[in-house]
């Protein structure tokens, strides 16, 4: 760079378009890798930062076969005595750790091998239906069909009931649009699924397996015929 010389750099991209929450940027210098780490703040905090940069230079330490210290481990940790609305205080909680979610597991464990048989019954008439079509196009044009179906309809179901509460809510209405008991309800939901890991985690474990019980209902028939009837005709001749 003519009569100038570069020691060292800050390099960074601009987190503005990209919607990265933890982003870091790398660039090298006279033969050595710089690392500028700027997260989303104040969403991440400095410290979380430091803990983050410190994992991964470690990694790269390890991985390259560095013998320069592993400073992660090294580092006193910081005690931090309040209880995390997020749900990482786990020792003062008053929702005993992983109890929702074990439970939200169980009971949807048993809503989906409700319907074992209707699963086994579709996968073989799958596999006979495959057997029996001759372009294997067509049977991915099928079978991807049904996947649309099977999917969309249950994604779609908590919209409609949701509309329905919305509009069976009591009180008075907000601007003659929304009622007054929907909204705070709205905001008791999503405030607890925001700052109570215990409760997110459950309400995620909750709706994966109320998706497979509901495609396991539609496959044999009990969530209503004209519904949702996912059932195959193994006839294929």
């Amino acid at each position: 760079h003519g009569k100038y010389k570069i020691d060292d750099i800050y390099y960074a991209a601009s987190n503005a378009r990209s919607g990265s929450l933890y982003r870091f940027s790398c660039i090298t210098v006279n033969g050595e890798m710089k690392f500028t780490f700027h997260p989303a703040s104040p969403i991440i905090s400095a410290q979380t930062n430091e803990e983050f940069s410190d994992v991964l230079l470690d990694i790269l330490r390890v991985v390259s076969g560095s013998n320069e210290e592993i400073v992660s481990t090294t580092k006193p940790k910081s005690n931090n005595n309040n209880v995390s609305s997020s749900g990482n205080g786990d020792n003062n909680s008053l929702i005993p750790k992983n109890s929702l979610v074990l439970a939200a597991a169980a009971i949807g464990s048993i809503a989906v091998l409700s319907h074992a048989g209707s699963y086994a019954q579709f996968f073989s008439s799958l596999q006979e239906m495959k057997a029996n079509v001759e372009d294997p196009a067509d049977f991915s044009a099928a079978l991807n069909f049904w996947i649309f179906f099977a999917v969309a309809h249950p994604i779609l179901q908590p919209i409609l009931w949701i509309s329905d509460v919305l509009h069976g809510s009591p009180g008075p209405m907000i601007g003659d649009l929304v009622p007054l008991t929907f909204l705070l309800g709205n905001v008791v939901a999503i405030t607890a699924i925001a700052y109570v890991a215990e409760i997110r985690n459950a309400v995620n474990v909750a709706a994966l397996f109320a998706f497979f019980a509901y495609v396991g209902a539609g496959l044999d028939g009990q969530a209503g015929l004209g519904d949702f009837n996912l059932a195959l005709d193994d006839s294929y001749r």
